[in-house]
């Protein structure tokens, strides 16, 4: 339409032109009319190409903001539900409880990982709101990333414990042990993504390559690549791999982890990338941006003898990829290394004569293989490991004196040097004893604690009066302990690092009864940490119980020999810490926790909000609950004036998603009246009765409000 004007225009100004100049009109009054509609002319062009752009431009904008919307729609989603959906887990957790405590052998281990479900559902609410209201911080400091990667492996094998699936750590020789960067925050996105892998059926193996590039800054940059040989990821579902859900039909939440390890690593100034060929596999790639502690260090472990170096090692494993993990491993320290299929040991046992140190897959150690080994022992110095992962270390283990060490994958470099250490009885240079006081030391606690049944928050009372150091650098276990423990009576000190703990102990006006020493965190790690306290012999009788999730016989024997008194393992189970509690701090008092129950069950009634209900969903941990409320009051309690205003400016779309987020929410943390008050809103949002919204101003206020005080109330109790 408009280029037929144009040509109208042209045609008719070019007539013009002819008529005036025929007519023999002045020449100066000819061109001045052409100058006129030449500009004319120009200006509709201007106008058209213009107005095209803009229309494309709105389109573009309105197509990205559609995308935005969808993308915050499908995030708002996960917690459309959320009241039914922790109920319908919380139920379904209790009736598997029931059926398991009469049908199972192994009660323990089958009942903890089912109710872990709840606890996992629970701990990712968590991040997800303290991502919502922008309180996590990131935080650099020095770390050993062999700590991390402990912690990660003793926490993914204990949930998923009995896979077939075999978990590869493959760590290259140049890779720092030292770094400085977020440990916390690196070690929740490896373990999200690693828990995302694990769970897929028929999976063979998951393998970990962790790498180092140089940058042209001052820092270097490590490269976390997952890798599956799965079923692969459809099309459809990697678009959207991080964006959270609820699945109605297996009851799960899917791609929170994911969610919450997205966003932290986009934090750390690093990226998080995937790609999947379906019935191929799937494979993730993790960067992040790291300083080194000490860049002159080139080689990080070294044996102490030069007699440990160089040595012809043998190995055979169920998984040759695993096998040539283990590989690169030993040849970091000079050694020679032979790899040899399982399949292929087994066909024809080969000459081992050669060899100075034989690493086995556990399952090939029959009467055979250990009269052979024995012979060989007999006419020179062999060095036998089995070899075992951590996902099967339920099983029964080979126990045999021809083994010299037992090594669990999956691996890495700090784990394989102190092995080799101690398998030649090579004692590393450490710290001169000092004579102890044998009236000063106390008991050391060699196995698991055991569970005392009935315990609550109330039971901790007991041990009023006592004063204790939380050493911990995760804020959210910092918060849970405290407020597990806020109406015992215990005077309770915390340290962020092991530098902290030991600068508290030595500076403390009254001496600690007892130390939760975390093993992972940065600065100083748990290891270090009570070395140094324990140089001092006045310390001496002051017990310390380590909290950790890797609990392996040669970890444990390393805290022992670091003067660690006992351990817990994580996740935290407060039956098992009153036991703790119990060992080094019950002097007199009996326990009392079935008393305590019996107490806590009173029905507690505060406006608005049904705290039993509460603590039901949050896997019956009234110190997770507390801090539940304590982040939504954070993130939703000012949320009446962000209600008032988007209705004010009639954006309706948005103030559907904060309805959804708080139907959720309420729904979890037991706000009933706001609950009912967010469904009614909703309802009216559902039929577009928009007009009707504006009369749930004031409503909306008085019951957030009233929750707030509730809430508040609540978290002050004594």
């Amino acid at each position: 339409m408009y280029l037929n004007k144009i040509s109208m225009a042209i045609i008719g100004l070019s007539s013009m032109g002819y008529a005036q100049a025929d007519q023999g009109a002045g020449s100066e009054t000819f061109w001045l009319w052409i100058a006129l509609f030449a500009l004319g002319i120009v200006g509709i062009a201007i106008l058209f190409v213009t107005s095209y752009q803009t229309q494309k431009l709105k389109q573009f904008y309105k197509s990205m903001f559609e995308k935005q919307l969808e993308m915050e729609r499908n995030q708002n989603l996960l917690l459309a539900n959320m009241s039914e959906n922790v109920h319908n887990i919380a139920k379904q957790t209790l009736e598997e409880t029931q059926q398991l405590s009469k049908t199972s052998t192994n009660k323990d281990t089958v009942l903890g990982n089912t109710e872990s479900r709840l606890l996992d559902v629970t701990h990712d609410l968590l991040d997800f709101l303290r991502l919502k209201s922008k309180q996590v911080e990131i935080v650099n400091e020095a770390f050993n990333i062999n700590n991390v990667l402990n912690e990660v492996s003793g926490s993914i094998c204990s949930q998923f414990l009995g896979s077939k699936a075999e978990l590869i750590f493959d760590i290259h020789k140049n890779v720092p042990r030292h770094l400085i960067g977020d440990s916390l925050h690196l070690g929740q996105a490896l373990k999200s993504i690693l828990e995302y892998l694990m769970v897929q059926e028929e999976l063979d193996e998951v393998k970990l390559e962790v790498s180092m590039f140089d940058t042209f800054e001052e820092n270097v940059e490590l490269q976390f690549q997952f890798s599956d040989k799965g079923r692969g990821i459809d099309p459809k579902t990697l678009e959207n791999l991080f964006v959270p859900y609820y699945d109605v039909d297996t009851g799960k939440y899917v791609g929170l982890g994911l969610f919450v390890a997205n966003a932290l690593v986009d934090m750390m100034k690093g990226k998080l990338t995937v790609e999947s060929r379906e019935e191929k596999g799937s494979t993730f790639t993790l960067t992040l941006p790291f300083d080194i502690v000490n860049k002159s260090d080139q080689r990080r472990y070294r044996l102490p003898e030069k007699a440990l170096i160089e040595k012809k090692v043998f190995i055979v494993d169920s998984n040759y990829n695993s096998a040539l993990a283990v590989k690169r491993m030993f040849t970091y320290f000079r050694h020679e290394v032979t790899v040899l299929s399982k399949k292929e040991f087994m066909k024809t046992m080969p000459n081992l004569n050669s060899f100075d140190i034989v690493i086995l897959d556990e399952s090939l150690f029959d009467i055979r293989l250990i009269q052979y080994l024995n012979q060989i022992k007999m006419g020179k110095e062999l060095k036998v490991i089995a070899l075992n992962s951590l996902l099967h270390s339920n099983q029964n283990n080979v126990n045999d004196e021809v083994i010299d060490a037992q090594l669990f994958k999956p691996l890495n470099q700090e784990r394989v040097f102190e092995m080799i250490v101690n398998m030649y009885n090579i004692k590393v240079p450490a710290v001169e004893e000092e004579q102890k006081d044998e009236a000063k030391q106390i008991q050391t606690y060699r196995r698991d604690f055991t569970e005392t049944k009935g315990v609550t928050q109330h039971s901790f009372q007991d041990f009023s009066g006592k004063n204790i150091l939380i050493v911990e650098d995760n804020l959210i276990n910092q918060k849970v302990l405290l407020n597990l423990l806020h109406l015992s009576g215990i005077n309770i000190s915390v340290a962020n690092n092991g530098q902290e703990a030991v600068d508290m102990v030595k500076k403390s006006q009254f001496p600690f009864d007892l130390v939760l020493m975390d093993i992972n965190m940065p600065i100083m790690d748990g290891f270090t940490a009570t070395q140094m306290i324990r140089l001092e012999s006045q310390y001496d009788g002051m017990p310390i119980v380590a909290f950790t999730a890797l609990v392996l016989d040669s970890e444990i024997q390393k805290m022992f020999n670091c003067g660690i008194n006992a351990f817990l393992a994580k996740p935290l189970n407060i039956g098992k810490l009153y036991t703790a509690f119990s060992t080094y701090l019950d002097d007199t008092s009996k326990v009392a926790a079935k008393k305590k129950e019996v107490e806590s069950q009173k029905a507690i009634s505060y406006q608005g909000i049904n705290i039993n209900e509460g603590i039901t969903h949050a896997n019956n941990s009234e110190a997770l609950y507390r801090e539940i409320l304590k982040e939504f009051a954070t993130a939703y309690g000012t949320s009446d004036e962000i209600f008032t205003k988007l209705i004010k400016e009639h954006r309706y779309e948005q103030v559907k998603m904060l309805c959804i987020d708080m139907r959720g929410l309420t729904g979890a943390i037991g706000a009933e009246d706001m609950h009912a008050l967010i469904n009614d809103i909703l309802h009216k949002i559902l039929y577009k009765k928009y007009e009707l919204l504006a009369n749930y101003n004031e409503k909306y206020k008085f019951e957030i409000q009233t929750l707030n005080r509730s809430i508040q109330k609540y978290i002050n109790a004594a």
